[in-house]
């Protein structure tokens, strides 16, 4: 991993280098210069964050359908300083005849009290020797319950004052991919038939 971010961040400079050396000798106005040579910077920047799952963060993507829960850290909304929690999720997807694929990922999921639950829950299971299976499906707009909260969104996204510049961009992200999780006790692998003799 370190030397992929080594030979990316390579990459960049010796771009940005060409590009400043060429900009300085080329006729072009002065404004197209500068402008290329700040899109060349902003995306240095674009790449540091873009690798930093390149690092070991965990993923904010959307979560295999069927998968293997191997492990849940739930971190609870701290107002105090302003964190608004998270789920922590390891897990391995699953094929079609229930057998892992061998590569576990991390993902971070919005903190909500239910989803926090459930997940405290197919922990308490694992520890106990029950290996647990989850499913992640797509919210659909039926699921929104009647009195315009939902349960699957945190509380700061429900609770939001008007008016109020308390924007988080992660936060936001996250809640536009939400699915629906579920846990449940994993069953096994499925076995081709017996040749009956």
């Amino acid at each position: 991993m370190t030397f992929t971010l080594l030979a990316i961040s390579a990459a960049y400079v010796v771009v940005g280098v060409l590009l400043l050396s060429a900009s300085l000798t080329s006729p072009l106005a002065w404004w197209l210069k500068a402008a290329a040579i700040v899109v060349t910077s902003v995306f240095f920047v674009e790449v540091f964050f873009a690798t930093k799952g390149l690092l070991g963060w965990p993923g904010t993507g959307r979560l295999p359908a069927r998968f293997q829960l191997l492990w849940t850290r739930v971190v609870e909304p701290d107002p105090k300083v302003t964190a608004t929690g998270a789920i922590y999720l390891w897990v391995e997807e699953v094929d079609e005849n229930n057998v892992p694929s061998g590569v576990p990922r991390a993902y971070r999921l919005p903190y909500t009290k239910p989803m926090a639950d459930r997940s405290l829950k197919a922990r308490d299971e694992i520890m106990s020797g029950n290996p647990q299976e989850g499913t992640a499906d797509d919210l659909t707009e039926n699921e929104t319950p009647q009195g315009g909260s939902r349960p699957d969104l945190p509380d700061q996204a429900q609770n939001a004052q008007p008016g109020a510049a308390n924007i988080d961009f992660d936060q936001l992200k996250l809640l536009q991919q939400a699915q629906r999780v579920e846990f449940a006790p994993m069953t096994g692998p499925l076995l081709p038939p017996k040749d009956p003799q």
